[in-house]
C-alpha cells in the first residue's frame, strides 16, 4: 500500500475503534455513522493491499479516489475526536452546536462513499478475478481473512487454544463490546444477526470449525481452527493491533485462567493469575488495570477458594479506582464468586455473565448497574431478581434458572417497562407471578422460555388457571416472537394443560417447544414459518401429521412422550417438503407408521426411541435418498431383528449411524 496512505489507515482505524468502544455513551448519535465509515475504508485498505499483491498497475483513478477517501476520513475522525475530548470544558449550548455541525460532515462523507460503492465492488471483482503473479510471495490462511473480521479472530485469542467456545457466549460478548457494526442497509438486523453472520463468515473462511452443531444446522460451539505457527502469527497481530493493550502499552483485556494455561502464548495469563489469587513472596498489587474494558475468567476450579480470590481482587482493583471503563465480565463456570458491593460502581457495566456460577443469590448492588444489556444467570441457584431489574432500560437479554425456579419480580408502580429486552429465558410463572400489567408489558420480546407451575397443592387453582390464560394473551401479542419455549406442569412435575388458544397471529416464530396439554386447534393453525416444533405431554387424541405436513418452512419435528396418543402416523404424498429430522419418542400408544409416496423426501436424520407398540417401519424410508442418520434407542428385540431381516437398506443406515458415532 502506498507509504502515506498507510499509516492514515492505521490512524483512522485505531481512532474509530477508540471513539466507538471507549466513548459509545457519548456518541451513540453518530455510532452508526462510525461504523459505517470503518467499514469502508478497511474495505478499500484490503483492495489497495490486494492490488500492490497483485500487481495491479491499471485502474490508476480509482486507486486515487480510495486514497482521497481515506486521507478525508481521517481529517474528519480527528475532528470529532478533539470534539468529544471538549464536552467537560465546552458549554453544552455550545457542545450540542458543534457536534450537530459535524454530525452533518459525517453524514455527508458517508453519503459520498455509498455513491462511490458501486465502482468499488467492480474492482473488487476486477481484483478477485486475477491470480497471484510467480514469485508474489507466500499465501497462507490469515491473507483471506478481510480487515473487519479479524477483530473476531483475535477476541478467539483470548481463549487457550483448542477451547470450545459456546457461540452464545462469543456472540452476546462481541455485542457488549460494540465489536459488531450495526447495519446501514437493514437497520431491522439486530447486531446479534450481525454477529451470528460474521461468525459463519470464519466458519466459511475455514479458519474457526464448528465443533458442535444444533439440529437445525446452526454453530453451537466453535474453536479457533489454526496450528501453533498460525497461532502465533495472528497474536502478533493481535498485539500489534492494541487489542490486548492499548497504544500506551496499558491491559484492555483480562483473562483470569488455570495457571500454566496461557491463552495468549506469553507470560500475561500466569502473571493475571498469580496477581487474582496470589503466590508467595509474589506482590499482588494491582498495576495498570485502569483501561480494562473485558475480564473474563475461565478458572474452573473446585472449591470456594477461586470465588473468593476473584471477589478480593475485584473489590482491590475497584477501591483503586481500577475497572471503571469495565463493559463485560464473564465469570461462567467460576464456582460461587464472591461478588463485592463495590462492584457497583462498575456503571459502564453491559454484560455480567454468572452462567454455571451456582451462585445462590444476586447481590442488591445489581440495582447501580443500569446500563446492563446481558445478564446471564442460568445455572445458578438464584430464585427471585430484585425488582430494581425493571429499571435496567437498556437489558436486551435475561438468562433465568429454570431448574431453580427463578422468578420475575413484581413491577414496582410508575417505573416504565423494558422495551429493549428481547430475550426472556427460563422465567416461572406460579400462583403469585405478577403477568397482567407485568411481564405481559414485555412487547419487544423475540425469544420467550417459560416454565408455569403451581408452587404448592393447596394453592388455589383458579388463581393459576389466570396465569396461564394471561400468558397466553401475552404470547399472542408478541408480533416479533421468533422462538418458544412453553412447560405446563402439576405439582408432580406431570404435564399440566398449556391453555394456548392459538399462535396463528406469531407470523415471525421458526421455533415453537411446548410441553403441557394441548387444543388440536392450535396445531391445526401453527403459522406457516415454523421451521422447528417440538411437542410433549400435548395428548393429540388425533394423527397431527396432515396438518404438520402442510406447514411448507418445517424442517424438525420432535414428538416426545404423550405427545401423541392416537395409534396411527400417516405422511401424505407431497407432504413435509422441507423436513430434514425427525425424531419419534415413548409414544406409548402408536402400532402404525405409514409415509405415502413423495414424503419426507429432504429427511435426513431419523430417531425413533421407546416406541414399545410400533410393529415396523415405513417401506418408503427406505427410498428417501437423503436419509444419512439413522438411530433406534430401546426398541423391542423383535422390532428390531425384524428390521433388520425385511428392511436391509435401512438397517444399513442404522449400522452406518452406529460405526459414525463410536
Amino acid at each position: 500500500m502506498d507509504v502515506v496512505v498507510q499509516p492514515a489507515v492505521s490512524v483512522v482505524l485505531d481512532r474509530l475503534t477508540q471513539l466507538i468502544i471507549q466513548e459509545t455513551d457519548q456518541l451513540s448519535r453518530v455510532r452508526v455513522e462510525l461504523r459505517g465509515i470503518e467499514e469502508e475504508i478497511e474495505f478499500m485498505a484490503s483492495l489497495l493491499e490486494r492490488s500492490e499483491a497483485l500487481q495491479i498497475h491499471d485502474n490508476v483513478m480509482v486507486k486515487d479516489k480510495m486514497k482521497s477517501f481515506i486521507m478525508e476520513a481521517e481529517t474528519l475522525i480527528e475532528d470529532y475526536a478533539t470534539i468529544a475530548s471538549q464536552r467537560s470544558v465546552v458549554g453544552s449550548i455550545k457542545m450540542i452546536i458543534y457536534e450537530r455541525k459535524h454530525e452533518k460532515r459525517l453524514n455527508n462523507f458517508i453519503v459520498k462513499l455509498r455513491e462511490y460503492k458501486p465502482n468499488l465492488t467492480e474492482y473488487d471483482l476486477l481484483l478477485r478475478g486475477v491470480h497471484l503473479p510467480e514469485g508474489g510471495g507466500p499465501h497462507d490462511q490469515s491473507d483471506e481473512v478481510p480487515r473487519y473480521l479479524r477483530r473476531f479472530i483475535y477476541y478467539f485469542l483470548l481463549f487457550p487454544a483448542n477451547f470450545e467456545i459456546p457461540a452464545r457466549r462469543l456472540i452476546v460478548l462481541w455485542v457488549a463490546e460494540n465489536l459488531i457494526r450495526p447495519s446501514i442497509t437493514n437497520v431491522n438486523e439486530s447486531v446479534e444477526d450481525i454477529a451470528e453472520r460474521d461468525l459463519n463468515a470464519l466458519i466459511n473462511l475455514g479458519v474457526v470449525r464448528a465443533t458442535k452443531r444444533k439440529l437445525n444446522g446452526k454453530t453451537q460451539a466453535c474453536s479457533l481452527e489454526v496450528g501453533n505457527q498460525e497461532r502465533d502469527k495472528w497474536l502478533k497481530e493481535a498485539k500489534e493491533a492494541n487489542f490486548f493493550q492499548n497504544r500506551t502499552k496499558k491491559v484492555c483485556r483480562l483473562v483470569d485462567q488455570t495457571m500454566g494455561t496461557r491463552a495468549r502464548g506469553d507470560a500475561d495469563a500466569d502473571s493475571s493469575f498469580v496477581r487474582i489469587h496470589g503466590n508467595p513472596g509474589i506482590s499482588n498489587s494491582v498495576p495498570g488495570y485502569g483501561d480494562v474494558i473485558s475480564f473474563l475468567s475461565l478458572n474452573t476450579q473446585e472449591g470456594s477458594k477461586p470465588g473468593e480470590d476473584i471477589g478480593n481482587f475485584l473489590h482491590e482493583c475497584i477501591v483503586a479506582e481500577r475497572f471503571l471503563w469495565l463493559r463485560v465480565m464473564d465469570l461462567e463456570k467460576v464456582f460461587r464468586p464472591m461478588l463485592p458491593e463495590t462492584l457497583g460502581k462498575l456503571t459502564r457495566l453491559k454484560y455480567l455473565g454468572l452462567r454455571w456460577t451456582y451462585l445462590q443469590h444476586l447481590p442488591d448492588f445489581v440495582n447501580k448497574l443500569l446500563q446492563l444489556q446481558v445478564l446471564d444467570v442460568k445455572h445458578t441457584c438464584i430464585t427471585l431478581l430484585p425488582r430494581s431489574i425493571w429499571k435496567m432500560k437498556d437489558l436486551r437479554h435475561l438468562y433465568l434458572s429454570e431448574a431453580y425456579r427463578t422468578r420475575f419480580p413484581d413491577r414496582p408502580s410508575g417505573v416504565l417497562s423494558l422495551n429493549e429486552l428481547q430475550t426472556l429465558w427460563g422465567a416461572f410463572i406460579d400462583e403469585d407471578t405478577h403477568v397482567e400489567g407485568g411481564l405481559d408489558t414485555l412487547e419487544g420480546i423475540q425469544k420467550l422460555g417459560l416454565s408455569c407451575r403451581p408452587r404448592s397443592s393447596s394453592g388455589d387453582s383458579d388463581n393459576m388457571l389466570k396465569q396461564l390464560v394471561a400468558v397466553d394473551k401475552w404470547i399472542t401479542e408478541l408480533d416479533r416472537l421468533r422462538s418458544l419455549r412453553l412447560k405446563s406442569r402439576d405439582m408432580e412435575g406431570e404435564a399440566a394443560d398449556l391453555h394456548l388458544t392459538t399462535l396463528e397471529k406469531n407470523t415471525n416464530l421458526s421455533t415453537v417447544y411446548l410441553l403441557g396439554k394441548l387444543n388440536p386447534h392450535v396445531v391445526e393453525k401453527f403459522p406457516q414459518s415454523l421451521t422447528d416444533i417440538t411437542l410433549s405431554g400435548s395428548e393429540l387424541n388425533e394423527d397431527p401429521m396432515g396438518f404438520l405436513g402442510r406447514l411448507p418452512n418445517l424442517q424438525i419435528l420432535r414428538l416426545l412422550a404423550k405427545s401423541v396418543l392416537h395409534p396411527k402416523l400417516h405422511c401424505s404424498a407431497g407432504g413435509f417438503p422441507r423436513l430434514k429430522v425427525v425424531h419419534i419418542w415413548c409414544l406409548e400408544n402408536l402400532e402404525e407408521w405409514q409415509v405415502e409416496e413423495g414424503s419426507l423426501l429432504s429427511l435426513e436424520e431419523l430417531g425413533i426411541r421407546s416406541c414399545q407398540n410400533l410393529v415396523k417401519l415405513p417401506d418408503q424410508l427406505q427410498r428417501v435418498k437423503k436419509l444419512q442418520k439413522f438411530w433406534l434407542q430401546s426398541m423391542p428385540n423383535k422390532f428390531m431383528n425384524e428390521t433388520e431381516i425385511t428392511q436391509p437398506q435401512l438397517w444399513d443406515k442404522i449400522k452406518q449411524t452406529r460405526e459414525a458415532e463410536q
